[in-house]
Formats: structure tokens, C-alpha cells, sequence
């Protein structure tokens, strides 16, 4: 485990990690490849079992997912928060055709994935660069038997291991801000969809990262910066979904009270995050978008 908060952050170090050899030769293209992904690997361990277990519903059931949630007037639990969230990207993908096959990009321990097959006929695959995220995520589709339905693929956003026009549909949930490299995450993204394929990218943004307590694997952009990213890689911006103020500020009460108590250091990291989060979401300068895109079509 990191000695302190700061070097434990600094860990986390997202440029373009690259895949296992064994599993997609062509993406290993540099040496110190596997050492980056085992840091990146070593922070997720630190912080996954804090927020699965958070994240438990009354039953003591896991959401399976790590998002921050979204947060109604009647939200009460992580779980159910997590849950709000992932529903409101589902739903943004709107109609899809019988048989869809889509992607789920930085998938990590593959909850969202496992809803979304169970709810609609389509089949996924879940691409994330931790090897242990992945197993986790087939582990959970196993018991959940929807296993058939849902390839595991370990792979890196910004140079994905697929052919060009394969996915019916895609969507990233809160895992894009750790991008270095949000132009090649979006000209790739858009590679691999169909003409005409909608795609959802849920994530944090932020007006001036040098306010960012934390930054060191943490890429934040602006959300016009990031729109005009998504337009240059082909896609056209069919609606953009403004949830900031039902994100920060009740994600952190929430922690602190889990937390309440409680002195170690992870429990003081994400203390220290989501309070400079929540400060910043109030001023303006932090935001929570959803955007809604298309490959081709007519710019809104």
C-alpha cells in the first residue's frame, strides 16, 4: 500500500497504457508497458473495496459499479445513486436495433454491463486496461449468467484492439477524464462504430485543471473543449446533459458520514477529493456532463 495520499495518486498514471502481449500483440509497443498498468492496477486495488462495499444496497447486494452516482432528492444509498447514473446513460442510448452489439469503454468491474443485458437485447463488449477488473467482471457476468452475452477485452481507449464500423452503439462512464489523450479517445471511439451509431460520454469536467487538487492522472477538460474534440473526431453532439449539481456536493455528505469516524488514508484522500470537487462544482468550475453524440449526422 502507497506510503501517503500523494504518492498513492501519483501512481495512477493514465498515458495510453498499453495491452497485455498475450492478448492483443499490436498494442504493446513500448517497454515498461506491464509496469504501468501494475501501477494503475495497484491504485484500483487501494480504492475498489472501499467503494464496492459502499456501494451495497440494504441487502447487502454490490452495484458492481464505481461511478460517483447520481443523486435525486429521494436518493439515499450509494448503490441507488450508482444505479440512477447508470439508467440515465442507458437510457440515452435511446432505440436500439434487436441483437445491438455495443462497447463499453473503461468498464471496469462490468456492473453497468450486466444491467444493460439483462434490460435490453444486446450483446457487449467491456474493454478496460486492469487485468483484475476484468476478471472481476467476468466472474460477476458468470454468476449473473449473462456470460454469452459479454466479451472482457483488455484494451486501451486510445488505441482500441478492434476493426473500423463494428459496434452498433458505445458508451463511457465516468472513466474518460483519466485520458492523457482525449483526441485519439474520441477519433478511436468513432472509428470503431458504425455510420450512424450513438455514443455516450458521462464524465467529470472542469474549467481550469490547475484548481484540481489531485491532477496527476486526472485529464479534465472543459466541457465546450470537449465538445469541440468530439465534432473534430466526426461525431455531431445531439444533446449534452448538465448533472453537476446532482453529483459533488451529495456524493460527498454521503462519504463523509460512511466515513464518519474513520482516520486512514484513503478515507482522507477521498475526503480531500470530492470537498475540492464540491467547492469547485459551486463556483462553476466543475461540471458533470452526459453528452449524447452521433457518428455522422447533422451538428445541433
Amino acid at each position: 500500500m502507497p506510503g501517503n495520499v500523494e504518492s498513492t495518486h501519483k501512481t495512477w498514471v493514465a498515458i495510453n497504457p498499453l495491452n497485455d502481449q498475450h492478448e492483443v500483440p499490436a498494442m504493446s509497443k513500448s517497454e515498461g508497458v506491464n509496469e504501468l498498468v501494475q501501477q494503475v492496477g495497484d491504485f484500483y486495488a487501494w480504492i475498489r473495496d472501499y467503494w464496492t462495499e459502499m456501494g451495497r444496497n440494504q441487502d447487502g447486494a454490490s452495484s458492481g459499479m464505481l461511478n460517483f452516482g447520481l443523486w435525486e432528492d429521494n436518493t439515499v444509498t450509494m448503490f441507488d445513486a450508482e444505479e440512477n447514473l447508470r439508467a440515465l446513460v442507458a437510457n440515452c442510448l435511446g432505440a436500439l436495433p434487436p441483437g445491438a452489439r455495443g462497447l463499453d469503454i473503461g468498464c471496469g468491474i462490468g456492473g453497468a454491463a450486466i444491467r444493460l443485458v439483462q434490460e435490453r437485447d444486446v450483446a457487449l463488449t467491456c474493454m478496460d486496461l486492469v487485468p483484475a477488473q476484468l476478471e472481476i467482471g467476468r466472474e460477476s457476468a458468470r454468476k449473473a449468467g449473462v456470460a454469452g452475452r459479454i466479451e472482457f477485452r483488455l484494451g486501451s481507449s486510445m488505441d482500441m484492439p478492434f476493426q473500423d464500423g463494428v459496434f452498433d452503439f458505445s458508451y463511457c462512464m465516468e472513466s474518460s477524464f483519466h485520458y492523457a489523450d482525449k483526441s485519439a479517445f474520441f477519433r478511436e471511439n468513432c472509428r470503431v462504430l458504425k455510420p450512424g451509431a450513438v455514443a455516450v460520454v458521462a464524465d467529470i469536467t472542469c474549467e481550469d485543471n490547475s484548481l484540481v487538487t489531485f491532477r496527476s492522472g486526472n485529464y479534465f477538460l472543459a466541457a465546450e473543449d470537449l465538445r469541440k474534440l468530439m465534432i473534430e473526431s466526426g461525431f455531431s453532439v445531439e444533446d449534452v446533459i448538465h448533472i453537476g449539481d446532482r453529483v459533488f456536493k451529495p456524493l460527498q455528505s454521503y462519504v463523509a458520514q460512511y466515513s464518519a469516524g474513520q482516520r486512514d488514508k484513503l478515507r482522507r484522500y477521498w475526503n480531500l477529493v470530492l470537498k475540492n470537487y464540491s467547492t469547485l462544482s459551486a463556483q462553476g468550475k466543475m461540471g458533470y456532463e452526459i453528452f449524447v453524440l452521433r457518428k455522422g449526422g447533422r451538428q445541433r
